[in-house]
């Protein structure tokens, strides 16, 4: 499917693989919405860059991108993004579920963890997915369906990551990413994209040792580049013939 012309919004799209997803995207011809929790500065700017290559002609030509904040913990916040991107876009075709949280917590250190951390994990890296779906999906019907792509992690796969409750809530997104695609076909197609670890801010809670010993999990021995990932993304976003899949850019840490 040829992407140009087409309407995404990415949550958490101003910073790291979201920002990449965002340029790529830029680069085929999409108009988005980048939205922002607390990285307001880094999405205005990213935002800018894609206008201003467009402008440039380093990107294609007129392409739109608005930068919007919201908590997508909240999902009142959440639905209000979905319908005010729709709302500035002329329409939507692509979500992209990216925003993502964490606490680093070693596994082994069982009372790092309380309560409140479970349920912010769980609000923002799995309820999003739902509450965002729910309110695109209602959007993209009305015009023949679209694609909905979740960030989920190699961590929902497989014991590990920065803390028990980011593994866990990884896991809930990939079977919402199969709920999901079941609930809402045939016109709209669900799946997700795993990463292995990306040297994006994100790493900066894992010590030297920590990245080390993880690169030499992987059968490629390093870590993801971001560029790749994000292009996974796009293959994803053209592909009218797959739904309910779970995609691996890991170098090969998950057999």
């Amino acid at each position: 499917m040829n992407l140009k012309g087409k309407k995404a919004l990415i949550t958490g799209g101003g910073t790291g693989l979201g920002r990449e997803i965002a340029l790529q995207l830029a680069k085929e011809g999409v108009d988005m919405v980048l939205n922002y929790s607390t990285s307001a500065e880094e999405t205005e700017k990213t935002a800018a860059e894609i206008a201003a290559g467009a402008a440039a002609g380093a990107g294609a030509a007129g392409v739109k991108a608005f930068a919007l904040k919201a908590d997508v913990s909240i999902v009142e916040e959440t639905e209000k993004l979905v319908e005010k991107s729709a709302e500035l876009l002329g329409g939507l075709d692509i979500l992209i579920n990216n925003a993502g949280t964490t606490k680093f917590v070693r596994f082994q250190d069982l009372d790092g963890l309380n309560p409140d951390d479970f349920s912010r994990l769980y609000e923002t890296n799995v309820m999003s997915i739902f509450f965002a779906s729910r309110a695109a999906a209602k959007i993209m019907k009305k015009s023949g369906g679209g694609h909905i792509i979740n960030t989920v992690s190699t961590a929902g796969l497989t014991p590990a990551g920065s803390s028990i409750a980011y593994a866990v809530s990884k896991a809930a997104g990939i079977h919402m990413t199969k709920c999901l695609a079941l609930a809402l076909a045939p016109e709209i197609k669900v799946n997700a994209v795993a990463p292995g670890l990306m040297m994006t801010r994100w790493v900066s809670g894992f010590s030297a040792e920590h990245i080390q010993a993880a690169k030499q999990k992987t059968l490629l021995n390093k870590t993801v580049g971001v560029e790749e990932c994000a292009s996974m993304f796009l293959s994803i976003a053209r592909n009218d013939s797959m739904t309910g899949e779970i995609i691996k850019v890991d170098c090969g840490q998950v057999l």
